[in-house]
């Protein structure tokens, strides 16, 4: 999801920091449909840890999402920086 989203920032013509912005939104989208497939499947007499996968990672994506998005400023600032060290050394 991170890199779709930077790649569809970028062909819009978003910068660095809001191709990152872009792909750390993704992250915690999509989940219900993930919900669906996993209660679809253990009413077909699936396997009931698909169940709990299934719930697993959307708690995680719930989580983590929102965080990365916060972060997204730190973590543009970080890579200009490094970018720009980079670009000293050579």
């Amino acid at each position: 999801k991170i890199l779709t989203g930077r790649l569809v920032a970028r062909s819009a013509g978003a910068g660095e920091t809001g191709m990152l912005r872009a792909g750390t939104l993704l992250v915690a989208r999509g989940e219900f449909s993930v919900v669906i497939a996993g209660i679809v499947a253990v009413s077909l007499n699936s396997s009931s840890s698909l169940l709990a996968l299934t719930t697993t990672y959307v708690l995680f994506t719930a989580i983590v999402g929102p965080v990365l998005a916060r972060l997204v400023e730190p973590m543009a600032r970080y890579w200009r920086k490094r970018r720009a060290r980079l670009a000293i050394s050579q």
